[in-house]
């Protein structure tokens, strides 16, 4: 089966997908010999549509628990060739999600700076918990997300949410980049190097790249 990472949120518009494309197209930039997949179980489809609108560096897009559970999602991931994949989930804990903790290696949790964002946040983490003590190999990282720079909730997220698991080590800021590089269908890699946007990506691709055993890039 290969290494999974999965995006796990209940709250929409937490960043989720948006993650999901990022550290997905930065990990195939940073480890060009590894085949990297985005696993779409989201009946939405933000990440396929994402996909679809351009050419992403030969990253493969497979569409999975297509009958909204995930009843044969440990087969459909057991199926797919490559070394990683990036799994994309619905914006609500079901058992679509629960399942998808079970079989993921490293679990990403984006959250807001707001107090509906964390509060949110508070039920895929225990999801997560359960499926750490079911499996403590497992890595799960809170993702600060849309965080604005100078702002007092953006200064006090990681202290609040490094009370409630562990934090990344990178922030994602709210920039344009990330929904402009949606537009252009391709990762912040291509789309905006050498900015901030690229180096919060590659810091945080960098920390699951180290959790899923894949060292430092060449």
């Amino acid at each position: 089966m290969p290494k999974t990472v999965v995006c796990l949120q209940q709250k929409g518009g937490s960043s989720k997908t948006t993650l999901c494309i990022h550290v997905a197209t930065m990990l195939k930039h940073l480890y060009p010999q590894k085949k990297v997949a985005v696993a779409d179980a989201d009946p939405q489809q933000s990440a396929s549509m994402w996909m679809k609108k351009g050419v992403i560096e030969d990253i493969e897009l497979v569409q999975v628990a297509q009958d909204g559970h995930g009843k044969q999602l440990k087969k459909e991931l057991f199926d797919i060739d490559a070394d990683v994949v990036v799994l994309d989930l619905p914006p609500y804990v079901e058992s679509v999600s629960l399942r998808a903790a079970l079989y993921g290696n490293v679990i990403l949790v984006p959250v807001g700076p707001s107090e509906l964002d964390i509060s949110a946040a508070r039920r895929p983490l225990d999801v997560c918990n359960e499926a750490v003590g079911m499996d403590p190999s497992k890595v799960v990282l809170i993702v600060p997300t849309r965080v604005r720079e100078g702002t007092a909730a953006g200064k006090e997220i990681r202290d609040i949410l490094a009370d409630m698991g562990r934090v990344s080590k990178s922030t994602i800021g709210l920039r344009t980049a990330y929904s402009d590089a949606v537009t252009a269908g391709v990762g912040v890699n291509l789309f905006a190097p050498g900015t901030k946007a690229y180096q919060e990506i590659y810091e945080l691709t960098l920390e699951v790249a180290k959790e899923l055993g894949f060292g430092r890039p060449i």
